[in-house]
């Protein structure tokens, strides 16, 4: 199987150098397609598949693409040949993969692409040891030629294996031990090991060490240099606290991966290569151990069967709390002619966060305009114009926007979404609205307080006063703003309300 877990975080990293690259200015010169490609670590005797990851800040359209995997000199024991189920792609020499697609509509783009060749490459056992090259090329009419080189290391095969799957209770608050299994399945002893966790938004550490990661408060990676016996089990004790504001009852869980050093070190270098920010910040308490087994490390390791390495650890939250979304609308003064700012939205009055993080988004509001105005501005990040074509059922005889959350909003936090309002007829008392839960072709959270999710617009209020040109209500804007990015889901999404909603909104503000 491919490498699910590193394919995720790689796919975010991805999307972010992408987003780079392309917002530099040495970028000009630059293909309009960015292809990533990770080092090809092959254990002797064994096969893997390379396959580059394709990313476009604005949709790329071509045809006739075409893609070349070339190895270079010094893999005497290395070969190539046509991945598994790729449609396109043949061997043109034991060392030459050619894949191309006649007359294609291909499309890349940083949350899809129509086109994915890849390459499968193998080593003999005489071949440890063995470095060298790689080399893919893309081209197509309309796009330049883009081409990637990445190192080639025939490395010593090993089987780390992870625990069994567990499911456990735990109510909002309580702390637990995730109990993390590994066994080295090997003959041969393996040198350093790492595991990746992929944890839901209620997963809180509550204790650091120095040999992990950490980000948003949540352990990232651990890292052992440590040897593991063959044939011998090891258990990591990762504490955890659910956090307090978890909504229950409901279900969270987490995902662990173990990894021989020498993929780790493939990983750490894949984002070191490309300028992406690391797993983490190192953590500032003691280490934390596997049972060590002092021996002496020879060539480098790599795990080709990887359909053993996860961990699953399903949590079902008891208790009784849930989360209250409250829309929040605004009102505003002015005469014909000028355009006044109006900002609206949502807040979580908890006790529980809005935690929706397998979605890949949050919560819709659906904003009417009241009459007599034009939207002469809004945040196009997070809102769209509503028409009949949308998921979002409205009304087609008013003007609506459609505005989405981040998949986390934590309780007691706020989103804003500002809208420029252009008067064209000064109407005493104009309204419009703010409704949370529209009618959606998706499923819409519970939620604990429905009396409270509709909200008004409202542009010169009777008693107002002379229209001006200020505006007042919706949301305070105090406290720091924070932007919270769901990118592990980006490179996932597939279709649905998720990936419309997350395709038009790159960063939503927070306000606590």
């Amino acid at each position: 199987m491919y490498r699910t877990i590193r394919r995720r975080l790689l796919g975010v990293a991805a999307a972010a150098t992408a987003a780079v690259a392309i917002t530099t200015p040495a970028y000009a010169a630059a293909p309009q397609i960015v292809v990533l490609l990770p080092d090809a670590t092959v254990a002797a005797g064994a096969s893997t598949t390379i396959m580059p990851l394709l990313f476009a800040v604005d949709e790329v359209t071509f045809t006739n693409a075409k893609a070349t995997f070339q190895l270079g000199d010094g893999l005497a024991g290395v070969s190539l040949r046509p991945a598994a189920g790729v449609d396109g792609c043949t061997a043109v020499s034991p060392t030459t993969v050619t894949c191309e697609v006649a007359n294609s509509h291909d499309a890349v783009d940083p949350f899809e692409t129509t086109l994915q060749f890849a390459a499968e490459i193998s080593a003999t056992a005489a071949a440890l040891g063995e470095t060298g090259k790689v080399t893919y090329t893309l081209s197509g009419d309309g796009i330049q030629t883009v081409t990637k080189t990445v190192d080639v290391t025939v490395a010593e095969g090993v089987d780390l294996a992870a625990g069994p799957d567990k499911t456990i209770s735990v109510k909002p608050g309580a702390g637990f031990d995730a109990g993390l299994q590994v066994h080295n399945n090997s003959d041969s002893v393996v040198h350093g090991a790492a595991v990746v966790f992929l944890t839901d938004y209620p997963f809180a550490s509550t204790q650091q060490f120095s040999n992990c990661f950490y980000g948003d408060g949540q352990v990232t990676a651990c890292t052992f240099d440590q040897d593991l016996q063959p044939g011998a089990s090891y258990q990591l004790a990762m504490p955890y606290q659910l956090r307090k504001d978890t909504a229950a009852p409901s279900a969270t869980g987490a995902v662990f991966e173990w990894l021989p050093g020498g993929d780790w070190d493939d990983l750490i270098k894949f984002l070191d290569d490309n300028g992406i920010d690391g797993v983490g910040t190192p953590g500032k308490g003691g280490a934390i151990a596997l049972q060590p087994t002092p021996t002496s490390q020879s060539l480098k390791q790599t795990d080709p069967n990887y359909d053993n390495n996860f961990q699953a650890l399903d949590v079902n939250v008891t208790g009784k709390q849930g989360v209250d979304l409250a829309a929040v609308g605004a009102t505003a003064t002015g005469a014909a002619g000028t355009t006044v700012t109006v900002p609206v939205g949502v807040k979580n009055n908890g006790p529980a966060t809005l935690n929706r993080t397998e979605s890949g988004f949050g919560i819709a509001a659906l904003i009417t305009i009241p009459a007599g105005a034009s939207v002469a501005s809004f945040p196009e990040d997070e809102c769209f114009l509503n028409t009949q074509d949308t998921i979002i059922h409205g009304d087609p005889k008013a003007v609506q926007y459609a505005c989405f959350t981040d998949d986390v909003l934590p309780a007691g936090d706020s989103v804003t979404w500002k809208f420029g309002l252009k008067i064209n007829k000064a109407t005493p008392g104009a309204t419009g609205s703010v409704a949370l839960y529209p009618t959606c072709e998706c499923e819409w959270p519970a939620d604990s307080n429905k009396a409270n999710d509709t909200a008004k617009i409202v542009l010169n209020p009777a008693g107002a006063g002379q229209p001006g040109g200020g505006s007042g209500g919706g949301l305070p804007i105090t406290g720091p703003q924070t932007a919270l990015i769901g990118a592990a889901g980006v490179a996932l999404l597939a279709g649905g309300a998720a990936f419309f909603a997350l395709s038009r909104r790159r960063r939503t503000r927070f306000e606590a």
